[in-house]
Order: structure tokens, then C-alpha cells, then sequence
């Protein structure tokens, strides 16, 4: 998932200053000040929202403690520890074609003009571990924002073979590729779950109440307990069916408490609650990356809200 970045908010300021330059030519002074009133609102409403973007996550990275996998609460958590394959066919990234739990790649082509334009990209899907020395979570990728990953950028002839060319100078197409190696730091915040297992005391009284609650609105199961065949359930019939559900479900507590415990971590689908993947270990160090943004974007947003009022 391609999340938006300092990079885009100063593409959008060049494109901004660029269009007030080339539109402002055989303008009056009103149409002018219109104009960069227009797109100085444009910069503050941007800006505004990148401080809040970036903002955001990093105060819930300071405001989640961050847990052991082995004991870690079901919901919302931040974890650490080191990416592991999982077991299955090897994961290679398409451009280089080392082996790596995660990647993104990009393809661009020079233009006529010299600049580059994306012909192809793509984004790993694949299920990856995360090992904390206390136990392993699945990480689904789907959906996270990627921090700090491993990138390598190169450049190809119009053939496809690599070129040596200085800053791209003669080469046809320029190749990017964002990887996550096995065996490297990783720190990731989003939604824990666990499956399988018995993670807390089983209420057996509350099940089987449950389950004969089902029973009961099931005429063809009751049927089998009147074994009198008079139309009801008899209280010795009932207490028959009672034994069948309790037994029913202690044998299904007996089965969750041999499954192996599988713990997810993935998206959680709410923006409030962002998915984060960083290849480092520190969380001061990626709650830094995030305020250093907000305070970049609102900065921008203060600067260009001054240019528009002293403008009007």
C-alpha cells in the first residue's frame, strides 16, 4: 500500500508554484490574487491534512505499549521482532530475484522529454512471520504502511540489460525495488488476533445453555430425545439431552485446547487505527519519522496561510 509522503506534499508545492508562474502570464492584478488565493488555500488544505495524517500515527505509536507476542492482549498492539519465512515456495523479488518476506517494485521508462513514468509495479501478498523470541505472529502485508525498507534503484538499456549509466544519463528504464530480508528488525503496529486454542477458562455451564438453546429451535433434533414418542420432552428425556450437550461440549473444549495458538496481525480496516511495518527495531525512531512529517506539513500549511492572508 502506497501511503502519501514528503515526497508527494513537494511534488504538489513544485506543480503549485509552477501553475501560478505559467497562469499568472496576461492576468490583472485581481485575477492574480485570485489565483494564488486559490492555490494558497489548495497548499493549506493539503499541508493541513498531511499534519494530521502524519501526526496521528505518531501519537498512537507513543500512546500503544508495545507487547510480547506470547502474551500479547487481543485487539489493537505494537510488536517487535525479526521477519522469518514462511514455510512453502521461497518468496523472490521480481526485479533482482533475491529470496525476501516482502517487496515492491517499480518500473519506469524515460520519456521523450527525459522524464520517467511508471510502466509497472507491484506489491507482495505473501504471509510472512514475525519471531520475537517468545513466539511467532503471522503478518498479513495487505493494506500496511511500509517505513524504512531496504530499496535499490538501477537503471536498463532498452533491452533490459543493466546499465552502468551515471544518474540514469542514456539508459531506457529505471528500476526500484523496496525489499524486507529474512532475518531483518522489524517493528509493526495493527490488529492481533489469535486463533485456535483455549486462551481463557472455557465456561461450560454457558455452552451447553447455548447449545440446547439451538437444540430447542431444531424440531427434528428434539425428536431424537422423545423416546416416548408423546409429542414433548419428558424431564428425564431432557436431562438426557442435557448429558448429550455437555458432552458435546467438552469434547469440543478437549479439541480448541489441543489446536496449536496462531496469532494474526493485519489490517484493522479503521484509519484511526493505522497498519505500520517499519525494518527497524526502535519505536522512538519511527515515532520521530511520523513527527518530523506533521511538523514539515504543518509548517507548510502555516506558511502558506500567512501568504494568504498578508495576499488578501
Amino acid at each position: 500500500m502506497r501511503n502519501p509522503g514528503v515526497k508527494g506534499f513537494l511534488l504538489f508545492g513544485a506543480l503549485w508554484f509552477g501553475s501560478f508562474l505559467l497562469l499568472r502570464q496576461g492576468m490583472d492584478a485581481a485575477d492574480e490574487r485570485l489565483l494564488f488565493s486559490a492555490l494558497a488555500l489548495a497548499v493549506v488544505i493539503i499541508a493541513s491534512y498531511g499534519a494530521l495524517y502524519f501526526g496521528r500515527r505518531a501519537w498512537r505509536l507513543a500512546d500503544t505499549p508495545i507487547a510480547r507476542i506470547r502474551s500479547a492482549p487481543q485487539g489493537y498492539v505494537e510488536l517487535y521482532g525479526r521477519a522469518q519465512l514462511m514455510e512453502g515456495p521461497p518468496v523472490l523479488a521480481p526485479l533482482s530475484h533475491l529470496p525476501c518476506v516482502w517487496y515492491y517494485y517499480e518500473i519506469e521508462e524515460r520519456s521523450s522529454n527525459g522524464r520517467w513514468w511508471p510502466v509497472d509495479s507491484g506489491e507482495s501478498d505473501s504471509l510472512f512471520l514475525l519471531d520475537d523470541g517468545t513466539g511467532r505472529c503471522v503478518i498479513n502485508p495487505d493494506g500496511a504502511h511500509f517505513v524504512k525498507t531496504r530499496r535499490d534503484v538501477w537503471y536498463a538499456s532498452e533491452s533490459g540489460v543493466r546499465s552502468h549509466a551515471l544518474w540514469g544519463i542514456g539508459a531506457a528504464y529505471r528500476h526500484i525495488e523496496q525489499r524486507i530480508m529474512p532475518g531483518e528488525e522489524l517493528h509493526a503496529i495493527g490488529g492481533f488476533q489469535t486463533v485456535g486454542g483455549l486462551r481463557e477458562a472455557p465456561d461450560t455451564h454457558r455452552e451447553v445453555a447455548e447449545l440446547l438453546e439451538r437444540w430447542k429451535r431444531d424440531p427434528q433434533r428434539m425428536n431424537l430425545f422423545d423416546r416416548r414418542r408423546n409429542g414433548w420432552i419428558d424431564p428425564d428425556e431432557w436431562e438426557a439431552a442435557r448429558r448429550a450437550a455437555e458432552k458435546q461440549v467438552r469434547r469440543k473444549q478437549v479439541q480448541q485446547a489441543l489446536e496449536p495458538e496462531v496469532h494474526l496481525l493485519a489490517d484493522t480496516g479503521d484509519p484511526a487505527r493505522p497498519f505500520i511495518i517499519a525494518a527497524f527495531r526502535e519505536e522512538g525512531r519511527l515515532i520521530r519519522y511520523f513527527q518530523w512529517r506533521a511538523a514539515g506539513c504543518l509548517l507548510a500549511a502555516v506558511l502558506a496561510a500567512g501568504f494568504l492572508l498578508k495576499w488578501l
